[in-house]
């Protein structure tokens, strides 16, 4: 049995804007002769010779095609983040449906992006890495994984509640980043960059193996250092990652040994701006997006990061198969940084947050945190028929653990000391180490156990997928400064139902239904812990893979609802913040995403996304209001162009468009942050046509125009802005 499509494409989004001209020209390309355009030999980095995924792991954590995936995912490859000048999580995710990167401006702490408007970065727990979850607390603590894109050999992007397969989660989405593993066709790699802030970077992928392919390695590295967008914000980056991939049995036995060191040291670009500066004017117009309001003696942020674990799987006959993925992961760091004080209010009286329009009142702090994580996932997986039907059968049990702790200090000082002029800002210099006060002082250790079975059952041309799972969870938390601890231990079953059609034309309709759930902590009043917070969607949807071009466009309408939503306690008396869960949210939406190569040498990507979000109940005044950071619409394009032949064979361009509408960043609709539209390019000249070496020079752009925008703002004083122009040249060596 088989679940591949035999012509199955990358799931990357297609622009919406040109998708009746695209298709027309599929359905004419059907009628030529493509012999000839197919052994073209395209060099490694132009946008159309991306290494298309046949499959999609993460969905169903089998080897499944996209196409009879019945979800909306997309696939951002290797080459398409090389040719992207792609350096972050954020940056990767930016042509993908549903999908609102970089939430909270510049940060080059964490990635922290939404899906289908839920948060589903670091500050949750839906990113994974070789789909293990990172750590990840309950607590706003920094001390969070950000992996270096350079070693990732490809993102894939799960839209909607995937509980059933990976426990407590946003119902969003998560991303799944997939490590570079050795391979036997490697390639090696060395790539030197800098950017116009002054970032320098050294990049080299090598690997290898015995020639019988039973014992292969690589190792993956990267060194970048330099100034950053914000001035007097210098930032240093460091990692290696060796790998391993043994063999034995011929072939039926395979274990991968991944580890991982990574440093980061320097200053933090995450600042806290006011409303009056960046949303709208103050004395004297705008605050500059490079400008750091922090105090450049004060503004740090270094972090430790180290993982070890194995992928191993073993054939135990034709029909079974058992696999294991499993990670150790140390993370510590320190954080100190001096911003905008006030206090978190909402209501349009606060919005004026300057004195005078121009001085800006603030405060320092400090974080310390560390963290140890395991994580391990045991699958069994079988391939079976019963009568008309084919069964890929998997039963998993996953176990994750992490302890960490946390410390959280203030400076004890007059916040009016040490004010700031926004449009001439001079430092202070003040020695904030000698005022710091304990703030918050956490020690948790956070456990998940989860058993999950799935069956995916073809039927002639059916494809049915059915999940179950539940998880015992517990959250153990000691508050090191009232010795008060707090303990939640609960259950959670989740389950989802998947099914799609394949025609003999590409056409595949799919429906589906999906559940999630994260823990709620806290107590309500009674003393009495919450129960878990759900997430439910029902999605319908259309994938189209043309028979004759490389494509695959994917239009999905969804109605996703979170419950068990806290919000105030109705019986609450002046002064009390008691919560009970009756409140519920929800967003509806459809996405129109895909790629599509019409022509050798032409690619597009893009997507086109239509929320319509909602505070459906809520004892807090909010009901009936937007969501916070969900736009009512968002499209992006990226259109890719290689010359073969002639006196500019060798040159690719490149050009793309992204536009996010206007959101709140709080639920009373108080923070109104304005649309936006950014401009990305690419120039990229291959030098390896003249010659066996393969030579790559490359100039990308991001937000070209240096456009000054907001991403969100979460209260008066506390706004932030987005990257700015980023130009990054780049010499790239293969052999």
């Amino acid at each position: 049995m088989s679940f591949h499509h035999p012509l199955l494409r990358s799931s990357i989004p297609f622009a919406p804007v040109l998708s009746v001209v695209l298709l027309s020209s599929a359905v004419q390309a059907q009628g030529q002769d493509v012999e000839a355009a197919e052994t073209i030999a395209l060099p490694a980095l132009t946008v159309n010779a991306y290494r298309t995924a046949e499959t999609i792991g993460a969905s169903t954590k089998t080897d499944t095609a996209l196409v009879e995936t019945p979800q909306s995912v997309s696939v951002i490859e290797r080459d398409e983040m090389d040719a992207r000048g792609v350096r972050s999580l954020n940056e990767a995710t930016r042509y993908s449906a549903g999908v609102l990167p970089e939430s909270q401006g510049i940060d080059n702490r964490v990635d922290d992006l939404y899906i289908r408007g839920f948060d589903a970065g670091s500050f949750s727990n839906n990113v994974m890495l070789d789909g293990l979850r990172a750590p990840s607390d309950s607590n706003l603590s920094w001390n969070r994984t950000a992996f270096d894109s350079w070693n990732m050999e490809r993102v894939e992007v799960l839209k909607g509640p995937s509980s059933v397969l990976y426990g407590q989660i946003a119902p969003g989405g998560l991303v799944n980043q997939v490590s570079k593993t050795p391979r036997e066709d490697q390639q090696q790699v060395l790539r030197l960059q800098m950017d116009e802030h002054g970032q320098r970077e050294s990049a080299f992928d090598l690997g290898g193996g015995n020639g019988q392919g039973n014992a292969l390695w690589r190792v993956v590295g990267l060194w970048r250092d330099g100034d950053t967008q914000i001035d007097h914000t210098e930032h240093e980056k460091w990692f290696i990652a060796p790998s391993t991939t043994l063999r034995f049995n011929d072939g039926d036995t395979e274990v991968t040994l991944l580890g991982l060191y990574q440093k980061d040291d320097g200053g933090s670009t995450f600042q806290f701006l006011p409303y009056q500066g960046t949303v709208v004017p103050a004395a004297e117009g705008y605050i500059d997006n490079e400008t750091l309001l922090g105090e450049p003696d004060w503004n740090q942020y270094d972090r430790t990061v180290w993982t070890a674990g194995w992928l191993a799987r073993h054939q135990l006959n034709e029909r079974w198969s058992v696999s294991q993925s499993a990670r150790y992961t140390h993370v510590d760091s320190l954080y100190r940084a001096t911003v905008g004080y006030g206090v978190r209010g909402t209501a349009p009286t606060n919005l004026d947050t300057l004195i005078d329009g121009r001085w800006l009142r603030r405060r320092a702090v400090q974080g310390e945190g560390d963290s140890d994580a395991i994580t391990l996932d045991t699958r069994l997986q079988g391939d079976l028929s019963f009568g008309v039907t084919d069964h890929q059968l998997l039963a998993g049990l996953d176990y994750q653990k992490t302890d960490w702790t946390f410390l959280r200090k203030m400076a004890a000082v007059n916040p009016t000391l040490i004010q700031v002029d926004v449009f001439n800002p001079v430092y202070t210099g003040y020695d904030f180490a000698a005022v710091l006060a304990d703030q918050l002082s956490t020690k948790e250790t956070d456990r998940q156990l989860g058993l999950y079975l799935q069956d995916q059952i073809a039927l002639n041309r059916w494809r049915v997928t059915l999940g179950a799972r539940y998880d015992q969870f517990e959250i153990d938390t000691l508050d090191r400064l009232t010795n008060v601890r707090s303990q939640v231990d609960d259950g959670a079953l989740t389950w989802r139902a998947g099914l799609t059609y394949l025609f003999d034309n590409g056409l595949a309709p799919y429906l589906s239904y999906s559940e999630s759930f994260q823990p709620a902590t806290g107590t309500d009043r009674s003393g009495g812990t919450f129960e878990p917070i759900t997430g439910e969607q029902w999605e319908v949807g259309v994938k189209y893979e043309p028979e004759r071009i490389d494509g695959l466009v994917t239009l999905a309408a969804y109605d996703l609802r979170q419950k068990n939503v806290l919000t105030a306690d109705p019986d609450n008396l002046a002064g009390e913040r008691y919560q009970v869960q009756t409140g519920e949210v929800r967003v509806r939406g459809i996405e129109l995403e895909g790629r599509v190569t019409p022509l050798p040498g032409i690619s597009v990507i893009g997507a086109l996304t239509r929320f319509d979000s909602e505070v459906t109940r809520n004892n807090d005044g909010y009901e009936g209001n937007h969501m916070v950071r969900v736009p009512d619409w968002m499209g992006s394009l990226w259109v890719d162009y290689s010359f073969y032949g002639g006196l500019l064979d060798g040159l690719s361009l490149g050009g793309g468009a992204r536009y996010v509408d206007e959101t709140y960043g709080d639920l009373g609709n108080y923070l109104k942050i304005p649309d936006y539209t950014l401009y990305d390019a690419a120039v990229r000249y291959d030098l390896g046509r003249f010659g066996a070496t393969a030579v790559q020079l490359a100039l990308n752009a991001s937000n070209l125009t240096d456009e000054r925008y907001v991403a969100t703002c979460t209260a008066a004083t506390a706004c932030y802005y987005g990257s700015g122009r980023t130009l990054t040249a780049s010499v790239r060596l293969g052999w």
